[in-house]
């Protein structure tokens, strides 16, 4: 069997894996049905949807829609082509693990120590990985944008260049990448400080003007600019700036933070598992074991590497300071990531909450993978790497079988089927007042 044929095939278990766990993810939740209505309501209906996720600020109660019609084009769409209500949770995760499958070979390609099938089941099976990006809700679409993006950085930025794309490309994907995640989470907001300092970089290396970067960055960004313009034109230029109802005067108690943004930080690229066992609904993770306790051993122990992992990566992060180039300026990019998100909460009333992060996710699982690849001559530590595979697999199985009987679209999908059927979205439930579609 070839090489090819084998990574095909891992490509097919990991997209009915990761589908499966997005169709026991809690569906009729008010965040999980809102955004799947959007979508609904666009097949439905027709027309042109102008905005897209529901923004909702808790601490001022504010309530917009952040521009741009990708979020219900992506949910609606596949309905036209199989009407069925698992039809936007096959075509995300297509596109999901599409990206993490690109990521994958390229990780091999900068870590050669380490076998590819490992680095694509490593990824597409990490918790947060699963919990954000398996089921359809706005930042599970940011994966896309912030995978395709920081591609193009790590290719862009002299000092971490492999070589494998070209200059243009490299800038093209940013562009591309910013103005996608745009129309998801209003987190894009940290991704042009990284663009920025890929264009002074390379200006520095190559000693001549920029006008084929920004160029090559403008293109990219196009096909996504080209989406927005009708909502602008129709609703004027004042949309999209929600975020400022969350300006604050200095805010000591987020700069007091710190330790709390790093240990999220770290977390999200290691096997944590205990956060995603409050289920919606505020069930305790005592009560989750009870009713599953087969799961008691296999959860300990992701709970006890959920601790280890984030704290392995701060330790090697400080032993390999002055390993090579690559390596350094790898971590370096990531402290400028942590410093990055924790000073932008500096002067808001928002909370630095862990679900922010995911927009870096791809730079934090090409760091995390960069350091712990040195060990990977170790037989001690391919034995635990497999073993939290193994186990991960294990117990996610178990969570999917749990929440497919208690919370999935399975719960009630007679009723998605009709609303479907009949295209009446009002059969599965209403849009939050206010809303534009």
């Amino acid at each position: 069997m070839s090489d090819q044929l084998k990574f095909i095939l891992l490509f097919l278990a990991l997209f009915a894996f990761r589908t499966l766990f997005g169709l026991c993810h809690a569906f009729f939740s008010p965040d999980e049905l809102q955004t799947y209505l959007i979508g609904l309501k666009w097949y439905c209906e027709g027309g042109w949807p102008y905005f897209g996720p529901d923004l909702i600020v808790t601490e001022t109660g504010f309530y917009s829609q952040i521009p741009g019609p990708l979020e219900a084009l992506l949910i609606g769409g596949p309905l036209h082509l199989l009407p069925i209500p698992e039809a936007p949770f096959l075509f995300l995760n297509l596109l999901t693990t599409g990206i993490l499958a690109v990521w994958a070979w390229y990780l091999s390609e900068r870590l050669p120590q380490v076998p590819s099938w490992f680095l694509f089941v490593w990824i597409a099976l990490l918790p947060w990985n699963l919990q954000e990006s398996a089921n359809p809700i706005n930042p599970s679409y940011l994966l896309i944008g912030s995978g395709l993006f920081f591609l193009g950085f790590l290719e862009a930025f002299p000092a971490l260049s492999m070589g494998l794309f070209p200059s243009w490309l490299s800038f093209a994907l940013m562009g591309f990448g910013i103005f996608w995640d745009m129309q998801f989470h209003q987190s894009w907001v940290l991704l042009p400080p990284f663009l920025l300092v890929a264009w002074v970089a390379r200006f520095l290396k190559k000693k001549k003007g920029l006008g084929g970067d920004l160029a090559a960055s403008a293109a990219g960004a196009l096909p996504c600019v080209l989406l927005l313009v009708p909502t602008y034109l129709k609703f004027g230029w004042g949309q999209g700036t929600s975020g400022f109802h969350l300006a604050s005067a200095f805010n000591l108690t987020n700069f007091l933070s710190f330790f709390t943004v790093l240990a999220r930080f770290l977390s999200m690229p290691s096997q944590e598992t205990l956060r995603f066992l409050l289920e919606p609904g505020a069930v305790h993770h005592l009560d989750f074991f009870k009713t599953s306790p087969w799961l008691w051993p296999f959860g300990l122990f992701l709970i006890l590497m959920g601790w280890l992992q984030p704290l392995s990566l701060l330790v090697l992060s400080w032993l390999h300071r002055d390993k090579d180039t690559r390596t350094r300026t790898m971590i370096g990019t990531t402290l400028f990531a942590l410093l990055l998100f924790w000073a932008s909460f500096w002067f808001t009333s928002k909370d630095p909450m862990a679900h922010i992060l995911y927009i870096l996710m791809p730079l934090l699982m090409a760091f995390s993978l960069t350091l712990w690849a040195g060990l990977a001559r170790r037989k001690w530590w391919r034995v635990l790497a497999v073993a939290c595979l193994g186990v991960n697999i294990l117990f996610q199985a178990g969570w999917m079988v749990h929440m497919g009987k208690t919370q999935s679209l399975y719960v009630d999908r007679e009723k998605v089927v009709k609303a479907i059927g009949t295209k009446d979205y009002h059969l599965l439930g209403e849009r939050r007042p206010g809303s534009h579609n």
